[in-house]
């Protein structure tokens, strides 16, 4: 099945709208399959220069937050390796998400809508329409808690993934659910 859908996930250095971002992870999936496993999937990773002029926000209560986080998230995050041209990261995020029917956050309010801000600052539409916009928090509280694969927190790719993997597992488990007439439930997206 045709990988329809991307899952978002920044790390950044304020909870503001127009925040730095110290990383972009995204992965391509398809919410109705399981193929998260497979070492060889789509995805996207990219440390961000902090040295730009889109005037984003930094935050001393993040600074502080990132303080209290591990080692190995702080080392992630942190690190001035292989650092690129937000310009360029988002050039390269735009022609990842390029075709996706859906793009997936932890949250609606936060990391595509800093992407947004960021093309918007950088003259740049999106690629994507605001409602193909998707949010794991509100499928995740339907009742079907997924089981989470342990990542490193506060590491944008593994995040993603993780991210996905639970999107995954509540529409498969809706996905063969059972309406009151004995028919498998179809989900909107597929209809």
């Amino acid at each position: 099945m045709a990988k329809t859908a991307i899952m978002i996930d920044l790390e950044t250095l304020s909870t503001d709208t127009d925040a730095a971002i110290l990383s972009i992870g995204a992965v391509k999936f398809d919410p109705f399959e399981d193929e998260l496993t497979n070492p060889q999937m789509d995805k996207f990773y990219a440390r961000i220069s902090l040295e730009n002029d889109l005037n984003l926000s930094i935050s001393d209560s993040t600074l502080e937050w990132w303080a209290k986080q591990s080692q190995e998230a702080q080392d992630e995050a942190f690190s001035e390796e292989n650092r690129i041209d937000i310009a360029d990261a988002f050039d390269q995020l735009y022609k990842f998400c390029w075709g996706a029917k859906q793009v997936w956050s932890n949250g609606s309010g936060f990391d595509i809508v800093i992407c947004e801000t960021v093309f918007k600052r950088l003259n740049k539409l999106p690629p994507w329409k605001y409602w193909q916009v998707r949010d794991c928090r509100t499928i995740y509280d339907l009742g079907i808690s997924p089981n989470l694969p342990k990542v490193t927190a506060h590491d944008a790719l593994e995040d993603a993934i993780a991210q996905a993997i639970g999107v995954q597992q509540v529409c498969n488990t809706l996905r063969y659910s059972i309406t009151d007439n004995g028919d498998r439930i179809t989900p909107f997206s597929k209809r």
